[in-house]
């Protein structure tokens, strides 16, 4: 990695503890474009930050990375509190493509959202096609 990387990573890894939930938003985003596999354990602790918008980016960012340890926190997400939250972690195990996810996925698809229904189904059947 090189050293302007690094800088950026431990500068947003630091951002996500940032009083403001805007800047943790945006750091949470802005690690997924890093996409560095340093960024995985600081955005699954995001996953429970006070803010839901923090707790969507993380849950989206959290699927790009190829980690099987971003699938527990991911289904976990899927019960939150707030829809967006719910339709973030779907969209997020669905980049992470694990078929772990594929039964608290089935569950997501009867969600009482609308919005987090659809997608937990898309991400459903986007996970067994791979399969």
């Amino acid at each position: 990695m090189a050293e302007s990387e690094n800088r950026d990573l431990n500068y947003l890894k630091g951002e996500l503890e940032n009083g403001d939930w805007r800047r943790r938003e945006d750091a949470a985003e802005l690690l997924a474009e890093l996409a560095d596999p340093q960024a995985v354990d600081p955005l699954i602790k995001a996953l429970k930050d006070e803010d839901c918008h923090v707790r969507e980016a993380a849950a989206l960012s959290l699927g790009v990375f190829e980690d099987k340890k971003v699938i527990a926190p991911l289904i976990e997400a899927l019960d939150d509190e707030k829809a967006s939250v719910r339709y973030a972690a779907a969209v997020g195990l669905s980049g992470a493509g694990d078929k772990s996810a594929i039964n608290p996925l089935e569950k997501a698809s009867n969600d009482e959202n609308p919005v987090v229904k659809k997608v937990a189904q898309m991400a459903l059947n986007s996970i067994k096609e791979r399969q």
